[in-house]
């Protein structure tokens, strides 16, 4: 199996459960922001950041199964 696809379906499947990981590990929302001297700079939703996940996870396994294909052909 291509590294692609196996990272691909591993960052589909944080995108799916990254609320409840992150439960589990005891981590909060506020790790996806930028925080200088006490204040919020930046912060991601994280649905932003479960949609990011996913996108770059299907452009993953879009990518490995094309390489799969492209060494089936040769």
């Amino acid at each position: 199996m291509n590294s692609n696809i196996i990272w691909g379906i591993v960052l589909l499947a944080l995108s799916l459960f990254l609320k409840p990981l992150m439960a589990m590990v005891g981590l909060n929302e506020g790790l996806f922001g930028l925080h200088w001297q006490g204040e919020t700079v930046f912060s991601l939703s994280p649905l932003l950041v479960r949609i990011i996940l996913a996108v770059i996870g299907v452009i993953m396994l879009i990518i490995g199964g094309m390489r799969v294909a492209q060494q089936k052909n040769k």
